[in-house]
């Protein structure tokens, strides 16, 4: 491994021009966990956005207009680089999505002759570690690592309560293997398991019914529905996220609610301590599918440690000058 200063470093020089100065931002599109062009989640890199003010990085990022664009900068006066996200809509939180997509892109830009690179990344809510494996020095395979410490709340509405604001019938809900369940990481979910992917297909976040249970008062953002039925074998879990910010016909990113599943298995007695892995797919594999390979650290202790990664394609690259 190597230390990713000195590989930062080296890496942006490529950017300057004789005299020292940053002419064009070269950024790359990726697709994040998937082995597949045009499938996975759809995100930007810029590897050196050293100058770069938050408008110039939301004109960037409307510009490109990818489901997410990560702005990596080195001009900070800490030790490692700084990751920045922006949707099209505004700033973001840095995930696991970006987190990959920036490592893969470093990787492969950069020199190293080792079998596996190794960087540390600085966000607003602190550090996120990640390392790529790679194969002849082309990058094969993504993991970043976080820590959280959930809380887990049983407290849930009622599964009628909960049919109805999925537009489900009770007999969707999974009530003998898994319960639901309130976890808060970074942010606030109740993880609902249905019996069926088809159930899966056919939940509509029904704003209405939701207003009128609990779930609306306990500060819970977003629903994350999971079931054991899959599309591909290699999947233990299939995702999807709904609730009042997201729209019904939507499909959005998973990544982030990985550290609350975790926490979620981990509150299952039948779960025991030790590691643990599994993989989860979001989507469909005629509508830009993500397989996510997950492991998690349960100790019986607050902190959980989680690690996801996943393989990245860099699907188109480019360069944009900037005033």
């Amino acid at each position: 491994m190597h230390q990713d200063s000195d590989f930062i470093e080296a890496l942006i020089n490529k950017f300057k021009d004789t005299e020292g100065r940053t002419m064009d931002y070269q950024y790359f599109t990726t697709d994040v966990f998937t082995n597949k062009k045009f499938s996975g989640a759809a995100i930007a890199v810029f590897p050196d956005a050293r100058g770069l003010t938050d408008q110039s990085m939301l004109q960037l990022a409307r510009e490109i207009n990818q489901l997410q664009t990560v702005f990596v900068d080195t001009s900070t006066t800490a030790e490692h680089p700084r990751l920045k996200v922006f949707s099209p809509q505004g700033e973001a939180p840095v995930g696991s999505h970006t987190s990959v997509a920036a490592a893969h892109v470093l990787a492969k830009l950069g020199a190293s002759t080792e079998a596996r690179d190794a960087f540390v990344f600085e966000h607003n809510s602190g550090f996120i570690k990640a390392h790529v494996d790679k194969v002849e020095q082309q990058p094969v395979f993504t993991q970043i690592s976080l820590s959280t410490v959930p809380i887990i709340d049983h407290y849930t509405p009622t599964v009628s309560e909960i049919a109805d604001m999925l537009m489900l019938t009770i007999n969707d809900i999974e009530q003998l293997r898994y319960n639901s369940m309130q976890v808060a990481t970074d942010t606030r979910y109740l993880i609902v398991p249905l019996r069926s992917l088809k159930a899966l297909k056919q939940a509509k976040f029904n704003l209405a019914a939701w207003g009128r249970t609990s779930a609306a008062s306990s500060l819970v953002e977003e629903i994350l529905l999971f079931s054991t039925e899959t599309e591909q074998d290699i999947a233990n879990f299939h995702f999807r996220l709904v609730g009042p910010d997201i729209a019904n016909h939507s499909n959005p990113a998973v990544g982030s609610a990985i550290p609350a599943f975790s926490a979620y298995l981990c509150a299952d007695k039948k779960t025991r301590t030790g590691t643990h892995m599994y993989s989860v797919e979001r989507g469909y594999s005629v509508s830009r599918q993500s397989i996510l390979n997950v492991e998690f650290d349960h100790k019986d202790e607050p902190e959980l440690t989680v690690r996801i990664g996943g393989e990245v394609v860099i699907s188109t690259q480019g360069s944009v000058s900037v005033d």
